[in-house]
Order: C-alpha cells, then sequence, then structure tokens
C-alpha cells in the first residue's frame, strides 16, 4: 500500500509547476465577462431604499441581466440596475428591481439568515480578493431581510452562520422594487493590490420563477433550490464580472472589540433544592493585521446563544454529523476544510482533518474554553489559517475529561486560474496524555469549467512524550501512524453530472481533531445524474440519477457495506415543485452483533434488503410547503418503514412555522421498536433585528422532550442582546411528563469599534 500514498503529493506538485499554463488556457477559453466602476462619493447615500439620492446621480449603472432559468443566454424578461458607490468607510450598493406586475412580488421573510432565496430576492456576490475562487454573499428581499454566506471553493464549502455587520433597506415601487447595501470596510477582508474584485448579482423573480445574473450563467452551472442544497448558481466565483474603481481603500489596521455578560439561573425541579445562579464575563477581539489578514482572539468564550442541535435518529453503525454553529469557528471556516469533498448533505462526510466540533464539545457536554487565537486570510495567491483552542477539563462520573489545546494550521495555494495545492497540520494535545498530530497535502485542478480533479494524501501520528501543563509536547518527535489518502473526480454538463470518489482509510489513521466516519475501508462512491430540459406541457426536466456507495476492508478487500440507489425517474415541474421514485438495494457485512436499539441485536452476518422511496419537494415560494422522504422495505432480516417529512407555514413576513417528522418503523426476528422525532419551530419576526424563535423537540423512543425559546435583539451592528429558555422533561407518556432541567440565561454583548 506505499504506492497510493505516493500519488497525491506527486500530482500535487505537478500541477504547482504546470499550474500558469492551465490558468492561461482557462482564462484564454472563458467568456468575456461585464465590467462596471465603482464611484468615489464624499457622502453615502441614506440607507433607505430611495436611489434619488444625490450619491448615485452620477454612479456606472450596470445592467443587460441574462436568464438562467427557465431559459438561459437570453436577455432577462424584468431589467435590473445595479449602482455601487464608495466612501471611506463603506461601499453602497443600489439596486433597482424593474417588474410589470409589483403587486405580485412574493416577501414572506424577514428573519436573519432565512431561506431568502425563495422570495422575489437580490444575491450579490463579491470576490474581494479577486482569486476567482472564494467570496461573499450578501442576500436580500423587498422586506430588508439579511443572509450572508462565506464561499469557499466555489461552493464546496459554505458557511451560512458567518454573520458580517451590514444594513439594507428597501421599497416598492410602482415599477418594481428597490434595495440599498451598506456593507462597511471593516466586514470586508480583500486585496488591496488586486486589479478588480469580482462581482455578480443574482436576482430571483420567485412570481415568474425566473433567475437572471448581471454576469451570465449557463444552465450546466446548477439549477434553482436543489433539493436539501443551499449552494446558488451565482455562488460559481470564477464566472462573476469586475467591478473596479475601488482605489484608495484605507490601510490602517481594524480593531473590533465585544465583550460580553451573561448571567442564568437553572434548576432541576427533581431535587428539594434552590435554583442556582451564575454570571460570568468574557471577551472577543478582532485585529486587521493587514486588510487581507484578521487575527481574532477569545478568552472565557460562552456559546450560550447558540441554537441547539436538531435531533437525529441513528440506525447504523457509525457517528452522527452536527454542523458547527458558534461565532468564533464560523468566520473563514472554509479555509481549514481539508478531506474528500462532502457529497450529501444529510450524510456525514467520510473524513475531516479538522472538524471544530470537536473543540469545546464532549459527547453532548459543554466544555469550557479558557481562550483561543486564529489568524486566517489570504496573501498574494496564499490562503492562510493558524488556530490555537485551550479548553478546560471536565469532572464526571463517567470520568474525568483532562484540560486539551487543539492547534491547527492549514496553507493553500492558488495555481493558474482555478485551481491550487495545499497542506495541514492538526494536534490535539490533552494534557498528560499523548498528543495526536495529523499531516497532509491536497490539491484541486480545474482545467476548464466543467471539470474538476482533486485529491488528499494524510497520515496521523501521536508524540512520544506526553503533553504538559500548557498543552505543548514535550518531545518534537512523534510515532509513526496510518495514513488516509484519496482521489475525486468531478464533470457538470448542461445535463449529464458525473462524480467519482475513492478513498482509503488504514486503520490506525485517527484524527483527534477532526471528524472520521469508519478505518481500514478502501470507499467508493460513483454517481451519474442525468437531467435533460424536457419542457413540455407542466414538466420542465426529467431526472435519473444511480449513486453506489462502497466500502470494503482495507486489509483483507472483504465486503462490509454496498448501497446502490437507483431513481429512474424523477421530474421537475415548471411550478417548481419536484419529485423522485427510487430503489436502493444494500448489502451490510456484520462481523461483530449490532445493538440497533436498546434490547435488539442483529447477529453477525451478511444482510441483503431492498426499499422503494418516494422523494418529493414542492415549491418552497408558496404559503405551503413541504419537503418529504418515504421508504418501504427490508431491514437486515425484517422490514422497516422510514421517512423523514417537514411541512413548512409561511404565514406572513413575521410568523412563520415548520414541523418535521422523522420517523423509523422497524420489525426484526430479535424484535421490533419505533423510532419517531418530532420537531415543531415557531419564529416569530418583528422587525428584520429582533425575532423570537422557539422548537420544541421530541424523542418517542427515548422519551426525551426539550424546548429552546431563544428571543434575539441586534441594537446596533454587532452588538446583540438575547435572552434564552430551556427546559427538558422525561415523557415516556407525555400526559405525565417530569421536568429534568431549567434554565433562562440573559446574554448582552457589545461591540466597540476604536
Amino acid at each position: 500500500m506505499s504506492r497510493p500514498k505516493q500519488i497525491a503529493p506527486a500530482l500535487a506538485l505537478s500541477l504547482l509547476a504546470a499550474g500558469p499554463a492551465a490558468g492561461i488556457q482557462e482564462a484564454a477559453s472563458g467568456a468575456e465577462r461585464p465590467t462596471m466602476a465603482a464611484t468615489r462619493v464624499e457622502q453615502g447615500p441614506n440607507v433607505d431604499g430611495d436611489l434619488s439620492d444625490r450619491a448615485w446621480q452620477a454612479s456606472e449603472v450596470g445592467t443587460d441581466f441574462m436568464q438562467h432559468e427557465p431559459l438561459d443566454g437570453v436577455p432577462a424578461t424584468e431589467q435590473t440596475e445595479v449602482r455601487v458607490v464608495f466612501t471611506d468607510s463603506t461601499i453602497y450598493f443600489g439596486i433597482t428591481a424593474f417588474d410589470a406586475e409589483p403587486e405580485a412580488i412574493i416577501a414572506k421573510e424577514m428573519e436573519r439568515d432565512s431561506r431568502i432565496f425563495q422570495d422575489d430576492s437580490i444575491i450579490l456576490l463579491l470576490d474581494t480578493f479577486y482569486d476567482r475562487r472564494n467570496a461573499y454573499a450578501f442576500e436580500t428581499n423587498l422586506n430588508g431581510a439579511r443572509t450572508d454566506t462565506l464561499v469557499t471553493d466555489e461552493g464546496r464549502d459554505l458557511n451560512l452562520e458567518w454573520d458580517g455587520i451590514w444594513s439594507v433597506a428597501s421599497r416598492k415601487t410602482p415599477v418594481g422594487w428597490t434595495t440599498e447595501i451598506a456593507i462597511p470596510i471593516s466586514t470586508l477582508r480583500f486585496d488591496p493590490a488586486a486589479p478588480a474584485w469580482g462581482l455578480n448579482v443574482q436576482r430571483y423573480i420567485a412570481h415568474k420563477r425566473e433567475m437572471t445574473h448581471w454576469s451570465g450563467l449557463p444552465r450546466e452551472v446548477g439549477v434553482l433550490g436543489q433539493v436539501g442544497s443551499e449552494v446558488q448558481p451565482v455562488h460559481r466565483v470564477s464566472m462573476a464580472g469586475d467591478l473596479t474603481g475601488l482605489t484608495g481603500l484605507s490601510q490602517s489596521a481594524q480593531l473590533q472589540i465585544k465583550p460580553y455578560v451573561i448571567g442564568d439561573v437553572s434548576e432541576d425541579p427533581r431535587l428539594d433544592l434552590d435554583p442556582a445562579t451564575d454570571g460570568d464575563y468574557g471577551l472577543d477581539l478582532k485585529w486587521g493585521v493587514i486588510r487581507s489578514l484578521a487575527l481574532d482572539l477569545t478568552w472565557n468564550t460562552d456559546f450560550a446563544e447558540v441554537e441547539v442541535d436538531e435531533l437525529q435518529t441513528n440506525l447504523t453503525r457509525f457517528s452522527l454529523y452536527f454542523p458547527e454553529k458558534r461565532d468564533f469557528f464560523l468566520e473563514n471556516a472554509g479555509i481549514f476544510d481539508f478531506g474528500p469533498p462532502h457529497r450529501r448533505f444529510y450524510e456525514p462526510p467520510v473524513l475531516k482533518a479538522f472538524f471544530s466540533r470537536r473543540v469545546g464539545l464532549d459527547a453532548g457536554r459543554q466544555v469550557p474554553i479558557d481562550w483561543g487565537a486564529r489568524i486566517t486570510g489570504r496573501m498574494g495567491g496564499w490562503d492562510i489559517g493558524v488556530l490555537r483552542v485551550a479548553t478546560a477539563g471536565l469532572g464526571s462520573d463517567d470520568g474525568t475529561l483532562p484540560p486539551n489545546a487543539f492547534t491547527v494550521a492549514r496553507l493553500k495555494r492558488n495555481v493558474g486560474e482555478r485551481s491550487s495545492v495545499g497542506a495541514v497540520l492538526t494536534e490535539a494535545a490533552p494534557d498528560g496524555e499523548l498528543a495526536n498530530r495529523v499531516a497532509g497535502v491536497d490539491f484541486v485542478y480545474k482545467p476548464g469549467p466543467k471539470v474538476i480533479f482533486g485529491g488528499f494524501w494524510s497520515s496521523s501520528g501521536i508524540s512520544e512524550e506526553p503533553s504538559d501543563s500548557s498543552g505543548n509536547a514535550t518531545s518534537a518527535d512523534s510515532a509513526a501512524g496510518e495514513s488516509a489518502y484519496g482521489l475525486n473526480f468531478d464533470y457538470q454538463g448542461r445535463a449529464l453530472t458525473v462524480f467519482l470518489d475513492a478513498q482509503e482509510i488504514e486503520q490506525d489513521y485517527d484524527p483527534k481533531a477532526g471528524f472520521l466516519l469508519r478505518r481500514n475501508v478502501r470507499h467508493l462512491n460513483p454517481l451519474i445524474q442525468w437531467l435533460p430540459r424536457i419542457d413540455r406541457g407542466p414538466v420542465r426536466s426529467w431526472f435519473t440519477e444511480l449513486y453506489v456507495d462502497y466500502y470494503e476492508t482495507l486489509d483483507d478487500g472483504k465486503l462490509e457495506t454496498r448501497r446502490i440507489q437507483f431513481s429512474p425517474i424523477g421530474m421537475r415541474m415548471t411550478t417548481e415543485d419536484r419529485w423522485r421514485l427510487g430503489y436502493v438495494h444494500e448489502t451490510e457485512n456484520l462481523v461483530a452483533p449490532f445493538e440497533v436499539s436498546p434490547g435488539v441485536v442483529i447477529p453477525p452476518g451478511r444482510y441483503e434488503f431492498d426499499t422503494i422511496e418516494v422523494a418529493s419537494f414542492t415549491n418552497q415560494s408558496r404559503l405551503f410547503g413541504f419537503r418529504g422522504l418515504i421508504g418501504v422495505g427490508d431491514f437486515y432480516n425484517g422490514t422497516q418503514k422510514s421517512g423523514r417529512v417537514t411541512f413548512r407555514l409561511r404565514v406572513s413576513k413575521h410568523l412563520q412555522t415548520e414541523t418535521r417528522w422523522v420517523f423509523n418503523d422497524v420489525e426484526l426476528p430479535q424484535g421490533a421498536f419505533d423510532v419517531g422525532l418530532y420537531s415543531q419551530l415557531v419564529n416569530f419576526t418583528f422587525t428584520p433585528n429582533l425575532r423570537l424563535n422557539t422548537i420544541l423537540q421530541y424523542n418517542d423512543l427515548s422519551g426525551d422532550l426539550g424546548t429552546n425559546i431563544r428571543l434575539h435583539w441586534i441594537y446596533k451592528p454587532g452588538s446583540d442582546l438575547f435572552v434564552v429558555y430551556n427546559e427538558n422533561w422525561m415523557a415516556e407518556d407525555l400526559r405525565y411528563r417530569q421536568s429534568t432541567h431549567r434554565q433562562i440565561a440573559v446574554k448582552f454583548t457589545y461591540l466597540i469599534q476604536p
């Protein structure tokens, strides 16, 4: 197995040498992109949605938007105008969205970070380093709602949880609607030497189901609202236009200081004790060392305001995967991404060398973070990320968790127009224990807009001496470990999509600071998807897909898992409703007993079982929306009925509800069981800066019932007040539920910008 270990490094080095030529070829073959200039003004416009301010009068106008859907490459049926002006401190975007039917405009979203793209909406993409790979995306609608995203590698990683400081105001007019967006320079990291910024604007006209762009995108770039995906066509950064004229922006360092105070009261009603009170304080600091490089520091960090994780059910032998939601780990998180592509959002990834939820969390318990430091940014074609976090220990009846120090360093070099090579180092160093270290290299080669080749190699090991009290290994030497390596291929055509990933993960490969689904495996997961355009009657396109997920043991080549999913028929309708019919054949080879549910143990052996699936996804712009997947078939040596369905009601811009139900009805010779997870969300949005979110979750197998009520008031940009109420019950029978924990917490943050 020594030869595969040499593949990724050798290819990465050869691509580094050949990169400039590839970039010239790609640039030469690319379509000409539109250009517009930003205009410097002495005084910025009032951000009120009215574009009659004097500042807008002398600005250049970007127009001639092109359709992406339903027809690509033809002019938009409703035109859009973009204007850009700037001062020393702020960049302003003024957008006029003409509409012949302004009364038909759909605007139901007002909550921060909601799915605004389902409304008549605007997404503004800014490639501030002009690297044709990474960007900021700012999204809004007629209600002045705000969603912002950090786009890494043209959508390979989307950081949806990042919240930048910016403001917006919109208003309806007799000819459509207008919006003004103001983004402080301090919110952005950029390259002062770049000749331009990448710019694109995506407009979705929800009531006509028409998507348009300032810098036109062919249909093969993507389709609106792919089921479960937040990736938008505008995220194809390399196809953005150019925004010029942004000269003379201040080079001074930026400093943001954000202290917090928190107080909480909690009790266990089962105990005859007075409620416990607690209070604390801490500090976050951000310093723009230079415009393209930021230093983040955190001390005595608290995440009481973070929304609770959604309940998940697990009928596999492997780990669940929960997304990161904590602010400190979110900005530029894509820089630290290392490993094979994460293809399916509702399934866990195979491997991540660094997974930030390893820091400050342990089996669902919060672990106090003493301090953390992070440097991230981009300089001269390099992506740079260094992170160090120290956590305190925990004592419990199950054993003591020692203090730990986590370190990750990531370096990536842009090559040519869209390719890159990189390296990563991680360390987890529990106090008094051997430190775990991982090192790796990876590459991405994009010879054209439709094809991607990628690969990685990494190796783990442990230090030969335990860490000292500060988390530092006392010896620089590491014991030899084992490796993980893989290659991937992507083709995205007009009607045909092909993915092919292959990885090998050796038995003792162990990324303690990362996420690993399985070890001692060879993994293959090819996908072929065919979406020919039909445009006949109510049908817009056909859908056929074949997906294989295959694992075999690396040491002896025996089959471990094989899942073949074939969807012979599916349709996307002109109404933007979708459905598909699927057949799944699974093979599982159990080498040890598997307790699939408490008291229900499946014996070792080889099992083959089949399932029929039906999936549906309605147009989410409507008052009522539905998403669902239901399957009926075999399960090991028994049967299973399963599904996950979501019902969404968009009553108004102030009130939204969502009901989620995940169910599994399993009958086996060893026993039968039902698992039902129920979630009810009710969101009240009073203004874009004031919201009340409520979630109630129930697991009918374990009897766990919990609620999380969260009031969030952004009383000024970057400063927040949170009031959070949590309560948990044991409820095998809801009529006789017993409260086990209550807590109310109040957290206040204040942004200081000297």
